[in-house]
């Protein structure tokens, strides 16, 4: 198949500096086309890295007929909008998590896709790590051969820290306002869980999304205590608990990582900095059979940012499912609703 003839939308810091320049540097995609709703702002970024064609919003690239994929940098309260606009247009979509701000806005985009018949993918990018996938080929296996036994509990933690690990490059910027835009959220939250809603989802759907990739879908939520400065919530696997637990922490290095235990032994995934380049996921196995070991498989060193958006390129070029497909990351959105519906009433409590 010839390259993809991409559209971009968004050039705010994370659409300039870490997804555009990686789908610039594809061999499998041409970028055709730059919106942002500051368009004085898009088109010097557009004149910078030599993209033809340039529009003061989505709208109007979607009636561009060479677009044939769209990679749409921005937030959860645009999202929704965005995705329908351009897959009802016959795009493929690509956009940043999380994919909306409540489940009923992420089925219609689902569900704009499935009408479509194109794909819509949410840039999970742990999920192309390197070291994340050599756990995650390392805990399928135990699953099925039993060497260590059955899970026993599994606890995803973050506590943030230094995320941008160092400079990502000059910033082009304009005198445009930003564009103001309303916070998203479920119709049957409260307006004061507004705030901590956004943020928890902002932050912890990558470790929800990350917990179900390894461990599949939970019967449900357990318990969750919200709205504290930091948050616990336990998810119901039947035969083993999950629990995330959350935070902030100001420091040097970035605290964040998924243990699953087994009866005989461990698997811990340390996640890197989301914008260090070229670090994979740390991953320590370890064993505590007649004879205790601790061994750490190194994966090959990658971006996973760059790694899902050629990903997203092969599954448009190939017309395949991808790794964190809108159907799959609505149940993310689904399942943190539902955190809050029991953190709520634990606090009513």
């Amino acid at each position: 198949m010839d390259k993809v003839k991409l559209g971009f939308v968004g050039c705010g810091f994370m659409g300039q500096l870490i997804h555009l320049p990686n789908f610039l540097q594809s061999e499998q995609c041409e970028v055709v086309a730059l919106a942002d709703l500051r368009f004085e702002l898009a088109k010097k970024v557009a004149a910078h890295h030599h993209i033809p064609k340039v529009y003061a919003s989505d709208l109007e690239m979607a009636k561009d007929k060479e677009v044939t994929a769209v990679a749409a940098i921005s937030t959860e309260a645009r999202n929704p909008e965005l995705a329908v606009h351009l897959l009802s247009a016959g795009k493929h979509v690509y956009v940043e998590k999380p994919m909306a701000g409540s489940a009923a806005a992420a089925r219609e985009m689902v569900e704009a896709a499935k009408k479509a018949g194109k794909i819509l993918m949410i840039a999970y990018m742990k999920r192309c790590d390197t070291g994340v996938l050599k756990a995650k080929e390392i805990v399928d296996e135990l699953r099925q051969s039993g060497e260590l036994g059955r899970i026993t509990y599994a606890r995803g933690h973050c506590f943030g820290g230094d995320w941008v690990c160092g400079p990502q490059g000059k910033l082009i910027k304009s005198d445009e306002p930003y564009p103001g835009l309303a916070a998203a959220r479920p119709e049957w939250l409260p307006e004061q869980w507004g705030q901590s809603f956004g943020g928890f989802t902002n932050v912890y759907s990558h470790n929800i999304n990350l917990m179900r990739f390894f461990l599949g879908e939970p019967d449900g939520v357990a318990s969750a205590l919200l709205n504290r400065g930091s948050s616990l919530v336990a998810f119901d696997y039947g035969s083993f608990l999950a629990s995330l637990e959350g935070g902030g922490m100001s420091a040097h290095r970035w605290d964040e990582h998924l243990a699953i235990y087994f009866e005989r032994g461990s698997v811990t995934v340390y996640t890197p900095p989301p914008l260090c380049r070229n670090e994979p996921a740390r991953v320590v196995l370890y064993r505590s059979g007649e004879v205790k070991e601790l061994t750490e498989p190194f994966a090959a060193p990658d971006w996973a940012f760059r790694r899902e958006a050629e990903h997203f390129l092969e599954c448009v070029r190939q017309n395949r499912e991808p790794v964190s497909s809108g159907a799959d990351s609505a149940k993310d959105i689904e399942l943190i609703e539902e955190v809050f519906r029991k953190g709520i009433t634990t606090s009513q409590a």
